[in-house]
C-alpha cells in the first residue's frame, strides 16, 4: 500500500509538466481510449471496481510517462499546473443520459431569466444569441488596456503564481508577462509571425475591479445562483483550445466578446457509443453554456481574426 502512495505520488509529480508537443495535438485520444476500456469491465464490487479503475488508471499513466521523452520528464516547463490525465482516470463514471440524442446546441434568442430557468441547470449545450452585444467590452477592451492594467498594478503577475492559472494551449509562451512582451507584429498576427492564444484566470482584485466595469454577469442567469470571485479570459488568434475537461464545481458561461469561435464537443469515452459528437460557431455578442465537467471541447478561430471571451461559472 505504501509503494502504490509513494508511486502515484511521483507519477503526480511527474504529471504536473506537461510536455508542449502533448498538448499541441490535444488530450491524446489512445490515453481515452484506454480508459474507454477500463469503463466497460463489469461492477462486479464497488470495491473492486474502484480498486481497478484507480490501478489500471495507474498503469496507462505509467505506461503515457515512460513514452514521453526523457528530456520532457526531466526539463519541461510547465504548461498546465493540474493534472488532467489523473484526474480522467480518476473521474465518477457519466450517467449518459446527458448526452443521449443531442447533436446540436439549443439556440436562444432574446431570454429572460424567467424562460432561462428551464435550461438553466441542464447539461445540454446552449448558445443565447446576441445576450453580450450591450457590453461595453466589445469595443473598449482588448489587448492594450490588459498590457497596461498589468505592467502598472503591483503585484499583478504574482497573483498567477498564486492559485491563478495560465494557459498557453498550443502557444509557446509560458507566462503572461511572455504574452505582453511580445513584438508588435507578433501580437497583431501579421503575416509570417506565430499564432498564439492563452487564457487565465482573472484574480487579482485592483485588475478585476477595473476590467469588470466592461462587463456584467449575463442578465439570464439565475439570480439566486453562486458565482466564483474571479473570471477567466481568453484571447488570441487562430490556435484557440486543446480538446479538454474542466475540473470545476459549477457550470461555466462564456461570452464571445470580439471575434466568431467554432466549439468542438465530444462525449466522455464511457458514452461514445450512446452519444455523438459535433460542433457549432458562434459570433461576437453571443453566450456559450456548457457543462465542461461531461462534454469534452476544444476550439478554433477563424483565420487572421483576433477573439476575446470572458468566462466564468454558476451553480
Amino acid at each position: 500500500m505504501q509503494k502504490l502512495t509513494y508511486e502515484k505520488s511521483n507519477i503526480q509529480k511527474k504529471l504536473k509538466c506537461l510536455q508542449k508537443s502533448v498538448l499541441e495535438r490535444g488530450l491524446d485520444r489512445a490515453l481515452i481510449g484506454k480508459y474507454s476500456n477500463i469503463c466497460n469491465v463489469k461492477k462486479k464490487s464497488s470495491v473492486r471496481f474502484k480498486g481497478a479503475i484507480l490501478s489500471i488508471g495507474i498503469a496507462f499513466i505509467s505506461a503515457a510517462l515512460v513514452g514521453l521523452a526523457v528530456e520532457y520528464l526531466l526539463s519541461a516547463r510547465c504548461l498546465l499546473p493540474i493534472n488532467h490525465l489523473v484526474w480522467e482516470a480518476t473521474r465518477p463514471l457519466a450517467d449518459c443520459n446527458y448526452c443521449a440524442n443531442v447533436t446540436k446546441p439549443i439556440i436562444l434568442q432574446n431570454i429572460t431569466r424567467r424562460i432561462f430557468r428551464n435550461y438553466a441547470y441542464s447539461s445540454k449545450p446552449i448558445i443565447v444569441k446576441n445576450a453580450i452585444k450591450h457590453w461595453r467590452a466589445s469595443k473598449e477592451l482588448n489587448f492594450k488596456m490588459f498590457k497596461r492594467l498589468y505592467e502598472e498594478i503591483s503585484g499583478s503577475y504574482e497573483s498567477l503564481d498564486e492559485g491563478c492559472q495560465f494557459l498557453n494551449f498550443r502557444t509557446n509562451l509560458f507566462t503572461l508577462k511572455e504574452v505582453f512582451e511580445m513584438p508588435a507584429a507578433r501580437v497583431r498576427n501579421e503575416p509570417g509571425q506565430e499564432p498564439w492564444y492563452v487564457g487565465w484566470g482573472n484574480c487579482h482584485p485592483d485588475i478585476l475591479n477595473e476590467v469588470r466595469k466592461f462587463y456584467s454577469v449575463p442578465e439570464f442567469l439565475p439570480e439566486d445562483a453562486e458565482y466564483p470571485a474571479t473570471e477567466n479570459i481568453f484571447f488570441g488568434y487562430e490556435t484557440g483550445a486543446v480538446m479538454h475537461l474542466d475540473y470545476i464545481p459549477r457550470l461555466m458561461w462564456q461570452g464571445q466578446v470580439k471575434g466568431n469561435k467554432t466549439w468542438f464537443v465530444v462525449p466522455v469515452p464511457e458514452c461514445e457509443h450512446i452519444c455523438n459528437k459535433f460542433q457549432y460557431y458562434v459570433e461576437p455578442g453571443d453566450v456559450v453554456l456548457l457543462d465542461t465537467r461531461l462534454w469534452y471541447h476544444a476550439t478554433r478561430i477563424p483565420r487572421g481574426q483576433f477573439s476575446l471571451t470572458i468566462q466564468s461559472e454558476y451553480g
